[in-house]
């Protein structure tokens, strides 16, 4: 079996599906490359003379604990969701929209901007001389950052990784001569104080502030502090040799080598929080005390083991273009000749940002993963569960890194436990829990707005069901009965008494009300815009996802006989089944509606195609060509997030040639003249929505691994395994290694020539049957017992 360390794969190709390079220094944040552990991270400029970093931590938080769940909500119980719905049966939804608005709370919290570190090198003998830049990289397999320059001759060589192992923000500098080092941070928060610990080491702090307005709302103080009752953050440099502080800087002796360890923490602690305490500076500096050795080689050796051993996990190898250019170069020759390897690449950015921005203990990503150099950032760099932040996570367990899907699973039963009972018993008078369609550190709940947000996203009710089936993924992947019984079925269980609330009607016809389809609006007979109606498809598919999930978690667990689980059965299929339109694409409301915007980024009525499994080429046809034909019509354009929901729809449709084409949009420059919402990549390969969204990298990877390999349950307990189900004509040769499907089972794949040669599966912990099918069809059953592994010969099986 290869893998990217084979020998027979080249020092060069394995640079151009695993390496970020840069000939100059980022002039910006978006030419900057991330570097993260989960909890802390900073973005690497790369500068000649020294370094920038933009630090982040997740922990860093406007906002505090204890936050009214219901602030600046007008109007709620069960008589004014009963409101809402009387004017919707009247056909009103003009009325219907003016009572939700005031039903919003006001709005989330902010993930804020920790602090900027300056690094400064300097040579005694040739003070203000001007380096000379000879490039940076990113190296995605190791984590570690790098750029070099020289000073008179002198080369200087800085490395940065944010340690798996310790914690830290690790930053080393070697010289072939001995350099000064100067450090300084500054931060858009309000200071604190900046001060030295005993062993030399600089500490500075910050207020965060108790609010923060997002960006489109207009306030008299959009940043607030309180600082008698606000948090706190700091940030401490340790140098591991002579230094001193001074003004708020750190100075080096000259030396040949430097290491800095940076420790970041805030305070009081945001549920949830990995290191509870009480004093920022502290936690800081206690963090980076603590690191045990001043080895800079073997710091970074423990790291990359860690990072390697989630990172080797899964591998993809397309043949492209040179990899010794610029990436950015590359990503503009893409758009002329086609480069597999660089679409192999996006697949292992991906799950490096995962791994980087999501690690057990800590909060979810963001919007913008774990790095943002705004206030506010762009949507209060918060999280928004109409799609994007479940978008962030679908590549967890199909690239086999369960252990990142962790901080979404106990943030969503966080949501389930706390916030999310309150808002759904007091808001509406229903049981259970409940979620909308933003959030926070501090678990919001409630629909945001102020009073004035367009219900066509500050109201969709089911974010919390979303969220909720995510614990079902994690364990049709894993198989961990006891996590399904003692965390994930009582997450299920709650959501569906909430479901059990919300729909109306009985068992023979019932509908949801009230209902949006996330952000996208219809026009009404008088020709306004309006967003909230009854039953969208989306409500439809979620409603019935999560009573089949139930049903099947309840069987797997010997609960199946709960009367709840029959009662959510009969309910959601009394919904209305999805149906096409005259155009013959899949309605997006409960009936013809005419379109406010045919081209709209959001396609939630398909969330039934991908990622479920309720709209299928073979059990369901007529559905997935109405699919296939709404995804046209919303024409070729789109934002970077959106073009990879795209190309995973069109995998499960199996068309390759669209996949494709969907991938190269997504992997085009960045073009900020352009206007409008166009996809593609900045020049660290941060995807466009624009701004910046996260999950379109994470959502690229995951359409492309499934592009290549698709699982879903199939009859009798087996699972359904579809082999290059939609293999881009224009990777006709390449192997996949260690992707990750329903039963607890790896696949290695190769081909070439569009051909199927050779197919490896492999069992975890479990016992597994597949039925595995081929492009052409069934290849045949594999009875795999718990770790043993099958090969199948599949040469000639072609595309």
């Amino acid at each position: 079996m290869s893998t990217r360390r084979d020998d027979a794969v080249s020092a060069t190709a394995a640079e151009a599906l695993h390496v970020l390079r840069a000939s100059t220094p980022a002039d910006d944040w978006l030419e900057a490359y991330p570097v993260g552990n989960g909890i802390r991270g900073a973005m690497c400029a790369g500068l000649s003379g020294g370094e920038r970093l933009w630090l982040n931590d997740i922990t860093a938080w406007s906002g505090h604990a204890g936050a009214d769940a219901l602030d600046g909500v007008a109007l709620r119980g069960a008589g004014a969701v009963g409101a809402v719905r009387e004017a919707l049966d009247a056909d009103d939804p003009g009325r219907a929209e003016a009572l939700l608005q005031r039903m919003q709370a006001r709005w989330v919290q902010a993930y804020l901007p920790l602090g900027r570190v300056q690094v400064d090198v300097e040579r005694d003998a040739a003070p203000g001389s001007v380096a000379r830049t000879h490039g940076r990289r990113l190296d995605l397999s190791t984590g570690v950052a790098a750029h070099e320059y020289t000073i008179d001759a002198v080369t200087v060589r800085h490395r940065t990784w944010a340690d798996l192992v310790t914690g830290a923000i690790m930053h080393e500098i070697t010289a072939d001569a001995a350099v000064r080092v100067r450090v300084g941070v500054d931060s858009l928060l309000r200071a604190k104080a900046a001060s030295a610990t005993p062993d030399g080491a600089l500490v500075t702090e910050w207020w965060l502030p108790v609010d923060v307005a997002p960006g489109h709302e207009q306030t008299g103080e959009p940043v607030r502090y309180v600082e008698s009752t606000g948090r706190h953050g700091a940030v401490v440099i340790r140098h591991f040799d002579a230094s001193d502080v001074a003004g708020g800087t750190l100075v080096t002796a000259p030396a040949r080598r430097h290491l800095f360890a940076i420790g970041t923490a805030t305070a009081p602690s945001i549920p949830g929080d990995p290191d509870p305490g009480t004093g920022a500076a502290d936690r800081a500096a206690a963090l980076v005390a603590g690191i045990p050795s001043s080895d800079a080689a073997r710091l970074r050796a423990a790291h990359e083991a860690a990072h390697g051993a989630l990172y080797d996990r899964c591998a993809l190898e397309l043949p492209g273009l040179d990899g010794d250019v610029d990436t950015v170069e590359r990503v503009r020759r893409a758009q002329d000749q086609d480069d597999p390897a660089l679409a192999a690449l996006a697949f292992h950015y991906g799950r490096y940002l995962l791994i980087c921005s999501s690690q057990p203990g800590g909060l979810p990503l963001t919007l913008q993963g774990l790095w943002n150099a705004e206030l506010p950032g762009p949507w209060s760099s918060a999280y928004t569960t109409n799609i994007n932040l479940q978008m962030a996570y679908w590549p967890a367990e199909t690239t086999a890194l369960p252990e990142c899907h962790e901080p979404l699973l106990r943030f969503t039963r966080r949501l389930s436990e706390t916030t999310g009972p309150v808002v759904a018993r007091e808001l509406y008078g229903a049981a259970g829990w409940v979620a909308h369609h933003n959030s926070d550190a501090w678990a919001f709940a409630a629909p945001v707005g102020a009073g004035h947000g367009d219900p066509a996203w500050a109201n969709w009710a089911l974010g919390g069901v979303w969220l909720a089936l995510h614990l079902w993924e994690h364990y049709e992947y894993g198989g961990d009965l006891d996590r399904l019984r003692d965390e994930a079925w009582p997450v299920l269980a709650s959501a569906a008494a909430f479901a059990l609330s919300w729909i109306q009607g009985d068992d023979e016809r019932a509908w949801t009300s009230p209902s949006t389809s996330p952000e996208n609006h219809y026009l009404d007979a008088d020709g306004h815009e309006r967003g909230v109606a009854v039953s969208a498809t989306m409500d439809v598919v979620l409603l019935r996802e999560l009573a089949d999930v139930c049903r099947r978690a309840g069987a797997a667990l010997g609960l199946d006989s709960e009367v709840w689980v029959a009662e959510l059965a009969a309910r959601t299929a009394a919904l209305p089944d999805p149906g096409t339109t005259p155009r013959g694409d899949l309605g997006e409301w409960d009936r013809e509606r005419a379109e406010a915007e045919p081209l709209h980024r959001h396609l939630s009525h398909l969330v039934g195609l991908f990622p479920y499994t309720q709209i299928t080429r073979d059990g369901t046809p007529e559905l997935a060509r109405a699919a296939a034909e709404s995804i046209r019509l919303r024409g070729p354009e789109s934002t970077g997030w959106a073009l990879a929901w795209r190309a995973a729809m069109q995998a499960r449709l199996g068309d390759g040639a669209a996949v494709h084409e969907h991938v190269r949009m997504a992997l085009r420059p960045a073009d900020a003249s352009a206007g409008g919402q166009r996809g593609g990549l900045y020049p660290n390969l941060f995807s466009a929505h624009p701004p910046f969204q996260i999950d379109g990298n994470l959502g690229l990877t995951a359409a492309i691994a499934e592009a290549l390999v698709q699982s879903a349950p199939d009859e009798a307990g087996a699972v359904r395994v579809r082999l290059l189900p939609a293999l881009p004509p224009q990777w006709p040769d390449g192997a996949v290694r260690g992707i990750r499907i329903r039963g607890d089972v790896s696949v290695d794949l190769d081909w070439a020539g569009g051909r199927l040669a050779r197919a490896r599966l492999r069992a975890g912990a479990r016992t597994a049957t597949m039925n595995v099918y081929g492009p052409d069809g069934p290849i045949g059953t594999c009875d795999l017992a718990p770790g043993t592994a099958q090969v199948l010969d599949l040469a000639g099986r072609g595309t």
